[in-house]
């Protein structure tokens, strides 16, 4: 975890997308594809007259009649010379559906309730007032992570969750995951011999001439030897993609049609996997932090939230709001919320890593888990 970037939700089911602020952390991000934003990744990052604000993944609390959403999420708030609050962030707003693009429009946003332990009320209430600042009046996601991620009902009395660990691919450089729902599913491109995968929030083509896969990340275009193996950087792209950017859907890839010829940054490593799956990125080499009054260290060095137990050089990784533990960072990994050491509720709340207290049983942050574990099982 980088400083302060330390607060998951407890969230079964998730939105990719749900306020489309610019992302910087160290993952490549997805360019826009069939409705969607552009960008999947968390947290993000925005800036605004010398405030900080960072939004840690949402989760949605219910969609009703496919009109009225309500969802919360996790932020860290920096004023302008001021200290960093943690707190969550309660919203509702009014949808519409472009069933044409496949975005839902989100129409007068609302806070609807702010938290900050760490805070007295004054000071609670001046920072509820400085998020709303960077509330805007209307946004786009797309329709189809938002179905994905709208409540399921709980699992009935006797049936076995499935708390099975996904893959849990580790990167040490810019790197991104093309995760498919299961083998790809194609769709054409309109008055074209290309094919687009369904089943995937990237932009991903095939060519069905050369049956050769076209990714489209950033300003680059990477084509691979096989899906599930290494990707390269192309400057060519086969004629008739030219004509891909005529699709609504598509036109936000107009600019990098044909690919420009000098692009910024490097390019991505990319993990392949057709089943559930998470990326842990580091910025580098692992680096990590002593929590005082514990044996245990958190990563410094990524967004993503991992722990080593030092007694066992046990490794803890909270995705999705579960827990799940390795004796290497290569895995296997296993479920193991449960089984957290107890020096875990000892995290002090002066500590960057104390933000996580609300995903441990049994501290007094716990009962503020977004979801109960009853609907943590649909999320596999």
């Amino acid at each position: 975890m980088k400083l302060l970037n330390t607060v998951v939700l407890h969230c079964a089911v998730v939105v990719g997308a749900l306020l489309t602020f610019p992302s910087e952390g160290i993952a490549a991000t997805p360019a826009a594809g069939p409705g969607q934003t552009g960008d999947s990744s968390w947290p993000r990052e925005k800036f605004s007259n010398g405030t900080r604000l960072i939004i840690y993944q949402p989760q949605v609390d219910d969609w009703k009649n496919f009109q009225d959403l309500s969802w919360r999420m996790a932020i860290s708030l920096t004023p302008k010379g001021g200290k960093t609050a943690v707190g969550v962030v309660e919203m509702k707003g009014n949808t519409n559906i472009d069933n044409v693009a496949k975005l839902v429009v989100i129409s007068n946003p609302q806070v609807t309730g702010t938290y900050f332990p760490s805070l007295d009320k004054a000071t609670a209430d001046k920072m509820e007032q400085l998020f709303k600042t960077f509330v805007p009046p209307t946004f786009s996601i797309s329709l189809y992570h938002l179905i994905a991620s709208t409540p399921k009902n709980q699992a009935p009395a006797g049936v076995q969750l499935n708390n099975d660990a996904p893959k849990i691919f580790v990167g040490y450089r810019p790197s991104i995951l093309l995760s498919v729902n299961g083998e790809p599913v194609l769709s054409v491109v309109p008055n074209t011999n290309l094919q687009f995968v369904v089943n995937t929030q990237w932009p991903l083509f095939l060519d069905e001439g050369s049956s050769t896969y076209y990714l489209a990340v950033g300003q680059q275009w990477l084509t691979p030897s096989g899906l599930g193996g290494q990707w390269s950087a192309t400057k060519k792209l086969p004629p008739e993609m030219s004509k891909v950017p005529q699709d609504k859907q598509w036109s936000a890839l107009k600019k990098f049609i044909p690919p420009p010829a000098n692009t910024k940054g490097v390019t991505p490593d990319v993990f392949y996997s057709d089943k559930p799956a998470e990326i842990i990125l580091f910025d580098g080499q692992p680096g990590y932090a002593q929590i005082p009054d514990t044996q245990l260290e958190y990563a410094t060095n990524t967004n993503s939230v991992v722990f080593v137990y030092k007694p066992t050089q046990q490794f803890y990784y909270l995705t999705a709001g579960r827990w799940f533990s390795a004796p290497d960072l290569q895995g296997p990994w296993t479920y193991a919320t449960p089984d957290l050491p107890p020096d875990f509720t000892k995290i002090p709340h002066s500590s960057p890593a104390s933000a996580i207290l609300v995903s441990v049983p049994g501290t007094d942050e716990a009962p503020m888990r977004v979801v109960n574990r009853g609907s943590d099982g649909p999320f596999f």
